[in-house]
């Protein structure tokens, strides 16, 4: 019954259209309607029911990587756990509905994994992945964390559970996508669609956010007003600050290079109004650089002379038509400049921390200092830690020598699996691979769930698509 459904024109049509940009628009769709009016659980069942399709009979599993991303930043404002401990996700309040959903889920790829005898079985676990043996050594690290520590004895068990998320995070899809996705098939500009549609729903949900929630009080913005279900100001500007480079991506393909280039300097824009220091000084760089290497890669970039000249003088006409206004709308952010807002003592007591343990470290959870938590819920502070705002110290304060050696490991695999047989068409991902490790020097970005694993489903397209 199962192939003669997956012989069913109407089954067909559908999977065709699972590989097309009007399926990002559908996905982007549903994650701004979840945000906006807290209806994830019917956008959750969605994305389920899509999955399942996949599983039972999809031509192979790429379509989840919208699915995943959007997951993250569906969540509404009010649902947002880490202020609302009766949100959604709560047990008594649909919690136990999505884990329903996740074990339809999880039922659902075993299915495919044990039935597929193309992309399941042995076949998938033959699979070649160069980049597991740093994954794993990082994940083994992440899981020693503070291993002897007299902290280990007091959140021993809540410090094993955030490193096994930080070990799915960065692993599971990574080794799922690359053994189920028939990549000789796969379109080349997906992960770039998935770029597009991840960036157009984080400007959707910040526009949302001002205007529903008065972000902008006497004409300045208030940067601590801009928070949403799964993160807050800082969270939105890296994350549309790694979707930069994907609008550039696609100025080589189709006819409407333009709306690409647009799109690139809208997500900048919108990294900008999320007024996030680390991500704005970051985001500039990154839109330069994706400008550049699109000019240098597409020929048809560089013949469409008038969409530079277009892009140049919007931004000039801007800032001075409305110079005055930007200077008072960023007053708050022009206040507070460079100030690194208590960033350097915590990496001094960071730095401490890993002397004071420095095989594996003093587990996540800080020891004697009291790092700044944005959040006011003590379950959520509970289940996950405050963090160093950098990704070395935090490697090294939560898991010593030991944890950076296998991170610097995993880096180096990473470098190299963009440098070897180097092409132009891998350079927009790993910019934004790069927007993410910069960013984590101020911020904690590495070891958030959401942007990690955009990162885990992109090294692994890179590696099974654009080094081929």
């Amino acid at each position: 019954m199962v192939s003669a459904l997956t012989r069913s024109p109407y089954v067909r049509a559908f999977d065709d259209f699972l590989y097309k940009p009007s399926y990002f628009v559908l996905i982007g769709a549903l994650t701004v309607f979840a945000c906006a009016l807290g209806a994830e659980l019917f956008t959750y069942t969605c994305f389920v029911l899509i999955a399942l399709y996949l599983c039972f009979f999809g031509r192979d599993l790429l379509p989840i990587i919208p699915l995943v991303i959007c997951s993250y930043i569906a969540p509404s404002r009010s649902n947002n756990p880490g202020v609302n401990e009766a949100s959604v996700f709560s047990l008594g309040n649909g919690g136990l509905y999505l884990i329903v959903l996740a074990a339809l889920l999880i039922i659902g790829i075993l299915y495919r994994l044990i039935r597929d005898p193309e992309l399941g079985r042995m076949s998938f676990l033959k699979c070649k992945r160069k980049l597991l043996p740093g994954m794993l050594a990082l994940c083994g690290s992440y899981l020693l964390s503070g291993l002897g520590s007299t902290q280990f004895a007091e959140v021993g068990a809540r410090n094993l559970l955030f490193a096994a998320i930080q070990c799915a995070s960065i692993l599971v899809l990574y080794f799922l996508l690359t053994g189920t996705v028939k990549w000789d098939k796969a379109p080349m500009a997906y992960l770039s669609w998935t770029g597009m549609c991840v960036g157009y729903v984080l400007l959707a949900e910040l526009i949302f956010t001002y205007i529903r929630y008065n972000v902008i009080v006497d004409g300045i913005i208030d940067r601590r007003a801009i928070f949403f279900g799964w993160g807050h100001y800082n969270n939105m500007g890296a994350l549309l600050a790694m979707m930069i480079p994907f609008p550039f991506f696609l100025t080589g393909k189709g006819r409407y290079t333009g709306v690409f280039y647009i799109s690139g300097l809208l997500f900048l824009g919108g990294v900008l109004f999320t007024c996030s220091r680390g991500s704005i000084l970051c985001g500039v760089v990154v839109y330069l650089i994706s400008y550049t290497i699109s000019l240098l890669h597409s020929r048809r970039a560089r013949a469409n002379a008038a969409i530079h000249i277009f892009t140049a003088l919007l931004g000039i006409v801007i800032f001075l038509v409305f110079y005055d206004d930007l200077l008072r709308l960023f007053q708050e952010l022009l206040e507070y400049g460079m100030d690194p807002a208590g960033r350097v003592d915590g990496y001094v007591a960071g730095w401490k921390q890993f002397l004071g343990h420095p095989i594996f470290g003093a587990t996540f959870y800080p020891v004697d200092y009291p790092l700044y938590t944005w959040s006011s819920s003590e379950s959520f502070i509970a289940f996950f830690p405050p963090r160093w705002h950098n990704t070395l110290v935090q490697v090294l304060a939560s898991c010593g020598i030991v944890g950076f050696i296998a991170y610097c490991y995993h880096r180096i695999q990473t470098i190299l699996l963009f440098l070897c047989h180097f092409s132009g068409k891998k350079m927009f991902a790993f910019v934004s691979m790069l927007t993410l490790l910069i960013t984590s020097m101020v911020d904690c970005h590495f070891f958030n769930v959401g942007p990690v694993l955009f990162y885990s489903m992109m090294l692994a397209f890179v590696e099974k698509r654009l080094s081929h």
